[in-house]
């Protein structure tokens, strides 16, 4: 089976669990459904009162580079630079392995972490070590869910994400 960044159907939801959680972001780059988004880094941009958050508040963009990183959600469909789409934080998805010789299987029940493109890496694999963990970045990987079916690189999973 070929290796895959994401799913070619983008973003497969086979079940919401019956608590859906999907938002709105601002893409400040095309993005790819089935893609992991990423939060950007702007700052000091809402208040303490509601009537300070704008729909523009929230901007994302693709993660293509570091393992489980600022992750904020997954694209439920392409969405183009300087426009609105929704990005899932909560349900069940059909989801590839990230390929790589160090990566290995994903076992069920086992925690996942964003992989780059639209990909899984199974929390505790090989791959999970220095900038992907983040030493020296000031920040530490969080699961972003579980893996329900087992799967291996270029196999998919069903996954459960919770973000």
């Amino acid at each position: 089976m070929a290796i895959v960044e994401r799913n070619p159907y983008g973003a497969v939801q086979i079940a919401d669990g019956g608590t859906p959680r999907v938002i709105t972001v601002l893409a400040y780059e095309n993005i790819s459904g089935g893609y992991w988004v990423n939060g950007s880094a702007t700052g000091n941009c809402v208040g303490s009162g509601a009537d300070s958050y704008a729909a523009s508040d929230i901007k994302g963009g693709t993660n293509t580079n570091m393992i489980g990183s600022m992750t904020i959600g997954l694209a439920l469909q392409d969405i183009a630079s300087g426009t609105y789409g929704p990005a899932a934080m909560r349900g069940l998805y059909l989801m590839p392995g990230m390929s790589g010789t160090q990566v290995g299987s994903g076992f069920a029940g086992q925690s996942f972490l964003a992989g780059s493109a639209g990909t899984i890496v199974p929390l505790g694999s090989g791959v999970i070590t220095g900038a992907a963990q983040g030493i020296g970045l000031g920040w530490e990987p969080t699961a972003h869910g579980r893996i329900i079916t087992a799967g291996g690189v270029g196999s998919f999973s069903i996954v459960s994400l919770n973000i």
